[in-house]
């Protein structure tokens, strides 16, 4: 029992933490960016949304049972053909368009739906807001999905009670049955984006150092393609900086390991300062980082100082750096096939190298090797 108990503590935990979860809109729509499917996305909800519109034009408006009706369905039909014209033919819609996109809907379906009240127009409408759910399931957080779940179950309740009454029916019971009938199924997205969810945490902790928040090695690998690819075009060369903290054991022995964490984390957040916000920054051992800067290798030279003075800046304990430094122009032959991940690690070892020699210097140096024909 006590097992049981500490179980769903943590499930509670989890849930608070998803329901509190700050919705990153653009961060959703990056991810499809980064992999060169925004515009496939886009299209496809486009065009899902612009069937619905013609659905309901060819097929609902002429079994509409009214003239209100009608006009509520055909209203329905071309707001979905006016916002399929806007995800095909315009930029992807921001966070409130997105919701006014959502809502405009709901609120068109629930008119549509109450004003016939007949099972098929109460079928498709069920089918309507189903795809707007899956829509909030990928780029919206869990307040607007519950939102839209309790919407649906007040527009099915109204439904339920005004067949009951035309059909002559217990409305009470007619009404419960109807929602214990579609709340499954309605309340099913909110399980599937809180999964989402917590898979997604998950893969983000397994790239992600838990000390300072900067990438592990691994999450360095799996970003620097992405990295590369960013942007309007392609990056003519790429710079990698690595930086490794002078004696820092002797801070540990001094102050202690939590100290040393302070220490750590001080140094993580003044490099990422020092560097361009394109740039990746990644601990990958004990007191040694590596940025990777895609674009001018002039202006990364630049960044190289700062990142070391940066460190280098007046706190307690003082601490100061040595970097290594490689650069590579991209798209020679050397690097053609190759794996972005295999290439970076060639030209770590090359900046490690550079990085040690200035450690021989006594430290608090900065020592530029190039790399060899993008080989270390």
């Amino acid at each position: 029992m006590r097992a049981d108990a500490g179980s769903f503590a943590v499930f509670g935990r989890l849930v608070r933490q998803w329901w509190g979860e700050p919705v990153d809109y653009a961060a959703q729509v990056q991810y499809f960016a980064k992999r060169s499917m925004s515009g496939a996305v886009q299209y496809m909800i486009g065009l899902g949304t612009g069937f619905d519109g013609v659905l309901s034009l060819v097929l609902l408006l002429p079994s509409a049972n009214s003239r209100a009706s009608q006009v509520a369905v055909a209203a329905f039909g071309a707001l979905q053909l006016a916002w399929a014209w806007v995800w095909c033919a315009r930029p992807w819609p921001s966070r409130r368009m997105s919701l006014a996109f959502v809502v405009s809907a709901d609120i068109a379906i629930t008119v549509m739906v109450l004003l016939d009240s007949s099972w098929v127009l109460g079928s498709f409408g069920f089918s309507f807001f189903t795809m707007l759910s899956v829509y909030l399931v990928f780029f919206d957080g869990p307040r607007a999905l519950a939102g839209h779940v309790l919407w649906i179950l007040l527009t099915t309740a109204a439904f339920a009670v005004h067949i009951g009454i035309v059909g002559q029916f217990d409305v009470v019971e007619f009404t419960a049955k109807t929602l214990m009938s579609v709340a499954l199924v309605v309340g099913t997205p909110l399980g599937i984006q809180a999964a989402i969810w917590a898979l997604r945490n998950d893969a983000n902790a397994s790239v992600t150092d838990p000390l300072t928040g900067l990438l592990n090695r691994r999450g360095l690998h799996l970003h620097v393609g992405d990295l590369l690819r960013d942007g309007s075009h392609v990056a003519d060369a790429v710079t990698v900086m690595v930086v490794d903290l002078d004696r820092f054991k002797d801070v540990n022995d001094t102050f202690g390991h939590t100290i040393g964490d302070e220490v750590l984390i001080r140094a993580a957040r003044r490099i990422k300062s020092a560097v361009r916000g394109s740039a990746l920054v990644a601990r990958v051992g004990g007191e040694e980082f590596v940025v990777v800067d895609p674009g001018d290798p002039g202006r990364a030279h630049r960044d190289v100082d700062r990142v070391r003075y940066a460190i280098a800046a007046p706190a307690k304990p003082p601490i100061t750096a040595s970097v290594g430094v490689s650069s590579v122009a991209l798209g020679g032959s050397s690097l053609a096939g190759s794996e972005p991940a295999t290439w970076l690690d060639r030209i770590i070892e090359r900046a490690d190298l550079a990085m040690f020699d200035a450690k021989r210097q006594g430290g608090n140096a900065t020592i530029y090797l190039p790399a060899v024909d993008g080989r270390a």
